[in-house]
């Protein structure tokens, strides 16, 4: 093996976890329209949407790994855990009390905190070229989401609430991706996902909520355990073992302008024609941060490739 395929294997997986990125970004773009389309109170949501995804992990980690999760791994998911199923509640309640538009646009504010951190933390190198492309992205960004028709949903409680929630989003990313470098993906969300619904339950039992399910508002908490709780989150977390966290977070800008869409589709929420040339920069923005960083996976390759030798 030389050093070259080393490196070249490496963009590969690189190149991997950006379409897994892509795929959980695309699926919880769909997540604020489904809470809102649910009509029930946010922790009540979370706390079964929550117990749902935790039966689903637990049966992916016995179909693939033939074993159930270990005391020494729930252990070990305790903060991601709490931190997951907090944020959950807090973004669910705000969604419920503010606009898509606006709980979106918040969320988006992520990168502020996952750059430095990924930085400070994992000393990943800061991608200049791709940081600058993805406040190209967030310029189009605020276009999209300050110019969404006035419906009078929104509140300074909901905003807050999601607020909380982008800071305890951040704390999940940062403190699952060490998880990652030796459990794997069904292993960590197998883990997190009982401890998360163990953080909900105590909020939603003390707001008297916990039974506030009707029938309408059960297709769309299943929905949201298998797209969101099962495959977007467990795409993340297979993507955090081979691309940066600051990268994660600066992709994850593009969901808020395709939850605009799905707001108009099924929420009957309007779109300006304004809009439209901000969604058009958030996707070349995003489209620019995906190119910018292949592009130095495959320079590395070369550079590796040209001063190569044999290693065993």
């Amino acid at each position: 093996m030389t050093d070259a395929s080393v490196v070249s294997g490496k963009a590969t997986a690189r190149t991997l976890g950006l379409l897994a990125i892509g795929t959980a970004v695309l699926t919880f773009s769909f997540g604020s329209t489904l809470v809102k389309k649910a009509g029930i109170p946010g922790p009540t949501l979370a706390f079964w949407r929550m117990l749902m995804t935790s039966c689903s992990w637990a049966l992916i980690l016995w179909a693939t790994e033939r074993r159930h999760v270990t005391r020494h791994e729930l252990r070990r998911a305790l903060l991601p855990g709490t931190s997951y199923g907090l944020n959950i509640t807090l973004f669910f309640s705000g969604v419920t009390r503010t606009t898509v538009a606006n709980a979106e646009f918040i969320g988006s504010l992520t990168p502020v905190i996952l750059i430095p951190a990924g930085a400070l933390l994992f000393h990943e190198k800061v991608n200049v070229r791709a940081l600058s492309f993805g406040l190209v992205s967030l310029l189009g960004l605020a276009i999209v989401l300050f110019n969404a028709p006035t419906t009078g949903e929104a509140s300074w409680t909901g905003n807050l609430l999601i607020v909380g929630a982008v800071v305890l989003w951040a704390g999940y990313l940062l403190s699952s991706r060490k998880l990652r470098q030796d459990m794997s993906v069904q292993a960590i969300m197998a883990a997190i996902m009982p401890i998360a619904t163990v953080a909900v339950f105590p909020v939603a039992l003390l707001r008297g909520e916990l039974d506030d399910v009707t029938a309408r508002s059960i297709p769309y908490m299943v929905v949201l355990a298998l797209l969101t709780g099962t495959l977007a989150h467990g795409m993340m977390v297979f993507a955090q073992r081979t691309v940066p966290i600051g990268t994660i977070g600066l992709l994850q800008v593009a969901q808020p302008a395709l939850a605009v869409v799905w707001a108009f589709l099924l929420l009957d929420q309007g779109i300006r024609p304004v809009q439209l040339v901000g969604m058009a920069l958030v996707m070349v923005g995003q489209v620019a941060v995906v190119t910018a960083t292949r592009r130095a996976d495959q320079q590395a390759a070369r550079d590796a490739s040209d001063g190569a030798a044999p290693v065993t």
